[in-house]
């Protein structure tokens, strides 16, 4: 990627500053609040279609609840407009020039997502999230091109173990709870090469505790403030080159 893992990113979550989840104002929310990134989860529709969800749903005008699984796009279009593909969003990412880091809830899109992003040339500026150590690490194995992060459950007993087999599959990075990226963690992870990544939280204070330690990723619903805890110079969303042609 075109970055070191001594960089401090701050992604926007779904839903950010009181946006509504799965749509694109939240990537537009985050860009404009100095965000360098936002986090997308997606989910395929009966026919194959890559669409925005973070829940496996969408709703309906009716307020009915339609599961993105049982319906071709086209149905769910027509009942809720304003269900969004994902590759509109990459779209809208690259133009925000914002890395992107997905949630992906049916593995079998990974094939639809590596070549959406290759056509967008944005396969290097997205990280994969959401899925647990053993399952990420074979991915990995057999998609040496996708950037793939390990969940961590929990802070293990030994965090030296764990970082040299992430670096053995091939993994691109860990992400974990605030909580459980301790500075030793991130230290083992920065001497094998691989990223650190924050689940979403919007507390200040532990905003700034993740910055002070390093954390390469951090996502949260307010960038807002994580922008101006920042150190001076970084706060601006473009001042760090993000893409270089």
């Amino acid at each position: 990627m075109h970055y070191t893992n001594k960089e401090t990113f701050v992604l926007s979550s779904v839903g950010c500053m009181d946006t509504e989840p799965d749509g694109l104002e939240s990537i537009l929310a985050g860009n404009e609040e100095g965000a360098k990134g936002c986090c997308l989860s997606v989910d395929m529709t009966a026919d194959g279609i890559a669409v925005l969800s973070s829940d496996g749903y969408c709703t309906a005008a009716d307020g009915t609840q339609m599961n993105i699984a049982d319906y071709s796009y086209t149905e769910l279009h027509q009942a809720a407009p304003q269900l969004i593909p994902a590759g509109q969003a990459i779209d809208l990412a690259r133009t925000c020039r914002a890395k992107i880091a997905i949630t992906v809830h049916n593995q079998t899109l990974l094939p639809q997502l590596r070549m959406t992003l290759r056509h967008a040339n944005y396969l290097d500026e997205t990280i994969f999230v959401g899925l647990g150590l053993v399952e990420a690490a074979r991915i990995a194995v057999s998609n040496p091109d996708l950037h793939i992060m390990g969940e961590l459950p929990a802070l293990p007993d030994n965090i030296d173990a764990l970082v040299r087999a992430a670096q053995t599959t091939g993994l691109f990075g860990l992400r974990a709870a605030a909580g459980d990226l301790t500075p030793k963690l991130i230290s083992a992870c920065r001497r094998a090469g691989l990223f650190t990544m924050s689940l979403s939280t919007s507390n200040e204070h532990t905003l700034a505790e993740l910055i002070h330690s390093g954390v390469n990723f951090i996502e949260t619903a307010r960038p807002d403030i994580t922008a101006m805890l920042l150190p001076s110079g970084e706060a601006e969303p473009h001042q760090i080159p993000l893409m270089r042609y």
